[in-house]
């Protein structure tokens, strides 16, 4: 395909240039796999593979996103229902919160993350239910990381009987056929990888905070935490998916494919997946006002020029998974550098247009952009 050379010369070109040391693309258009590449050294002296293990941060959404779907579509809870109903203990002025909210990122308790936390399941979820509202929920919008995603991970443990991970192996990826994904990786199962799990690399990531009352940035070593053994082992619905990129993508191409029927009962779940569910909101944690669909990023939130039906996720300065229905096209990017933020918007974009360029060069529909790549 005219093109797709020049895609892995541009991941090529980004690790010589230091922005990771290496990094795998997965591209497939209409469910034939159109590339398969990994770049670069996983440890020095032994190249990656395609089939390695990296760590997909927030890109990890999607899945839980998903599963709450298919509940939704059983019947066994609304978007409208209130987190109480689910959630022992939920307080602090949280109490109107519901489902729709937390996936919409209205939930009003951004900053309640225990990500970074060696703690159990449990007590993270308590810590959650406990923390004080910071705007009243649905009235205004800021990115919740990784604790809206531990509370839904405990709607679906409550709903339906398995722990998030357990439901997500059962009914997502093995269904989609994502043998090498894990949201938690046991001890047992780390000593088996072992080189296979691909380190992640500091290379300028930063993040705010509040320092004597003024907004700073301060850099975010997260090599320092998010290799140890624990982290790895840690269930986080929203931020601690690991697998190949190839993994990635066969999620996406379960969405597209026969109308999802692989994870959902009804076409019309994925279409309201990608649907735009909030607009016109300021998103405290960004600063703007990008759109959302439920649980995932559309057009608006995602950088580069894409089509106008397309969605998908981006993970923590380092990768990006999304389909376009319109297309056919799935693109999964996983690479284990962290930048800073205006590295990373340019990197997620030249790479986003120069595949769209490569596979859908004649488009079937609009293509939309630029926008600012957030949650990536």
């Amino acid at each position: 395909m005219a093109g797709i050379d020049d895609v892995v010369e541009l991941v090529e070109r980004q690790r010589s240039d230091g922005l990771h040391p290496c990094a795998q693309l997965y591209v497939s258009l209409d469910g034939e796999v159109v590339l398969d590449t990994a770049v670069g050294e996983v440890r020095p002296g032994l190249a990656l593979r395609t089939d390695d293990v990296m760590m997909w941060y927030s890109a990890t959404k999607p899945l839980t996103a998903v599963a709450v779907v298919q509940l939704l579509e059983q019947g066994r809870l609304s978007l409208d229902d209130r987190i109480g109903r689910f959630v022992a203990g939920w307080a602090g002025g949280k109490e109107t919160c519901t489902v729709r909210h937390v996936l919409t990122h209205m939930g009003g308790f951004a900053r309640a993350e225990t990500f970074d936390d060696d703690i159990g399941w449990d007590e993270a979820i308590t810590r959650i239910a406990a923390y004080p509202a910071e705007h009243p929920p649905g009235l205004a919008a800021g990115y919740h990381a990784t604790s809206g995603w531990m509370v839904l991970g405990e709607i679906v443990r409550v709903v339906d009987g398995r722990p998030i991970d357990v439901y997500l192996r059962d009914e997502v990826l093995v269904p989609a056929g994502m043998a090498d994904t894990w949201l938690g990786i046991p001890l047992p199962e780390q000593e088996r990888l072992a080189d296979r799990l691909a380190p992640v690399h500091w290379r300028g990531l930063v993040m705010p905070v509040i320092e004597d009352g003024a907004l700073c940035m301060r850099p975010y070593h997260i090599e320092q935490i998010h290799d140890q053994p624990w982290h790895r082992a840690k269930v986080q619905p929203g931020a601690a998916g690991r697998g190949p990129a190839s993994d990635l993508g066969r999620f996406y191409e379960a969405l597209l494919a026969d109308g999802g029927a692989r994870l959902f009962r009804r076409p019309e779940s994925v279409t309201l997946l990608g649907a735009c569910h909030r607009a016109g909101v300021v998103d405290h944690t960004f600063l703007s006002t990008p759109p959302w669909g439920l649980g995932v990023q559309i057009v608006g939130s995602l950088s580069g020029t894409i089509g106008y039906r397309a969605f998908g996720h981006g993970g923590m300065a380092s990768s990006r998974g999304l389909c376009d229905p319109v297309e056919g096209l799935v693109l999964a990017f996983v690479c284990n550098g962290l930048t800073g933020p205006v590295e990373n918007e340019r990197r997620m974009r030249e790479l986003t247009n120069a595949v769209y360029a490569a596979v859908c060069p004649d488009p079937k529909g609009p293509r939309v952009g630029p926008a600012i790549s957030l949650a990536g």
